[in-house]
């Protein structure tokens, strides 16, 4: 019984160990709308931001597409909590999808970070991506990852648009 406690405890305090990678993660993920909108504004040069919208649709698809950053933070740290929680399946398993939506929305800087993300959840828990997505598949697979859906979705329908308009 004591053994077991003290493992715990100890698994703990490993997933802990990692947690300035996620909150440096999360607010990358909740500026880049910000970001984004200011370098709109400065390229409008004074002008209306509406206008530079509807001018140029290739901003259009890059501003839509840096509006996914605070769901997705939303969703680490959810996912995150479930870590603590003793799930390291769900979190392996978000991150898997969350990768693809970034792959989905071509932004490598958040592709590179949730690479590294699912490099550290790997070391913790020793879990693999497609080790997790069978064991959520058996368990409530698309009312947990509903959210990852939602923008994998959302990254096809930005990428669709961004190859048609040539970017």
């Amino acid at each position: 019984m004591t053994k077991t406690v003290t493992r715990q405890t100890s698994t703990r305090m490993d997933y802990h160990k990692h947690d300035r990678w996620f909150m440096i993660a999360k607010i990358l993920l909740v500026l880049a709308p910000f970001v984004a909108l200011t370098c709109l504004q400065a390229s409008a040069g004074g002008g209306s931001l509406a206008l530079v919208l509807q001018q140029d649709p290739k901003i259009t698809v890059t501003f839509l597409a840096s509006m996914a950053g605070p769901f997705t933070a939303y969703l680490l740290g959810f996912a995150q909590n479930h870590l603590y929680d003793g799930e390291p399946e769900y979190m392996t398993a978000h991150l898997s999808l969350l990768l693809i939506t970034e792959l989905l929305l071509r932004n490598m800087v958040y592709l590179i970070m949730m690479l590294y993300l699912l490099y550290l959840v790997y070391q913790m828990t020793g879990m693999t991506p497609s080790a997790s997505l069978r064991a959520k598949w058996k368990n409530h697979f698309f009312r947990d990852l509903s959210g990852c859906f939602l923008l994998i979705l959302f990254g096809a329908f930005c990428l669709f648009v961004s190859l048609r308009l040539g970017m």
